[in-house]
């Protein structure tokens, strides 16, 4: 067995409504004066945890958030922003907005919840989307997060917590005059059986190559919210054509996943079902579980497979052969299959 890598949480309709924003506060009412707390996030609609990281503030604790000023749905932010920005927060509020920042014309789209005491990050797919009193128009729009599946991983090796730190810094950084690319452009960091890869990079296909050289010892299990052309779908299809078994769970909507791509992987051999729920509830959850013989590696993040998260947004992708973190995505994948079985399009 591999030494402990942290813990898994997950978010779904078959859990308690709010359970990682829940997970979120708990840490945030907890970080004792003199700690530190480092986010950076797409959606931040949830006005209680906001109050929670001003709360944080005020009794000393060191916030440092980076935010996605202007999401798919723009006025999203708003109203924690103004709240923040009224507060200050220590001057740890920082604003950013695809207005071609350092040259690039992507979203801040990474997850990342990092906490120095105790010491554990937070990645995945979730963002504070939610709020009380819910506005229906909004998350009629972005879905559930809330509710919907889910996931955050809290990593708890301080090689790699630092790194996610340091990443954020270089986010919260003023920018640098003429930097067409990043200096994470071709950064990863590796810590025994995991390794963290960060976005924009120049070396952005990481996942695809392994996936399009799989066979019949070859098998890939995917829980994606986002899939349309481009080199993953070429990779499925290549594996699946060359007698892996591929299966994939997908987002309901055509927005993120197409017809066009459910048409081009079926007809190569990959079972490809959209995730249905009664009430509209997102398959928001973004993991790939890869077998290649008695090699298992699970990858898992923000990354949305499609070309704005390869080559614009600020994203963060990690890959893990750890054997306790492959077999609990293993399960909730079959978790998320059997919640929607019946349901399934």
């Amino acid at each position: 067995m591999n030494r402990p890598l942290g813990r898994v949480e997950f978010g779904g309709p078959d859990l308690p409504p709010r359970r990682l924003r829940d997970i979120l506060q708990d840490y945030v009412d907890g970080s004792p004066s003199g700690s530190r707390i480092d986010w950076v996030t797409y959606y931040f609609r949830d006005r209680a945890l906001a109050e929670a990281l001003m709360r944080a503030v005020d009794r000393g604790v060191r916030v440092q958030l980076v935010l996605e000023r202007h999401p798919r749905r723009e006025d999203a932010n708003d109203q924690v922003i103004a709240m923040l920005r009224h507060h200050g927060l220590g001057g740890g509020l920082h604003l950013r907005s695809a207005e071609g920042r350092d040259g690039i014309e992507g979203h801040v789209h990474a997850k990342i919840y990092a906490f120095s005491s105790p010491d554990i990050a937070w990645v995945g797919s979730f963002n504070p989307s939610g709020d009380e009193p819910e506005n229906p128009d909004v998350i009629a729009e972005i879905g559930d997060q809330d509710r919907g599946h889910n996931l955050l991983l809290g990593i708890e090796r301080p090689g790699l917590t630092e790194a996610l730190r340091r990443f954020i810094a270089g986010l919260a950084a003023p920018p640098r005059r003429g930097l067409i690319w990043r200096w994470s452009s071709y950064w990863s960091v590796g810590d025994g059986d995991t390794r963290l890869y960060f976005y924009p990079r120049v070396t952005n296909l990481v996942v695809e190559p392994r996936i399009a050289l799989l066979g019949r010892s070859g098998r890939v299990r995917a829980a994606i919210s986002h899939l349309k052309k481009g080199p993953l779908i070429k990779a499925l299809v290549r594996a699946a054509r060359h007698g892996a078994h591929v299966d994939l769970l997908v987002h309901d909507t055509q927005r993120r996943v197409s017809n066009k791509a459910m048409t081009a992987l079926s007809e190569s051999g990959v079972e490809i079902r959209r995730v249905v729920h009664p009430d509209g509830l997102p398959m928001h959850a973004k993991f790939i579980l890869i077998e290649r013989g008695k090699r298992r590696t699970a990858w898992l993040g923000s990354y949305n497979f499609n070309d704005k998260s390869r080559f614009h947004n600020i994203e963060l992708l990690l890959a893990s052969t750890n054997e306790e973190l492959f077999e609990t995505l293993s399960a909730r994948f079959h978790v998320i299959g059997e919640l929607s079985r019946g349901t399934m399009a």
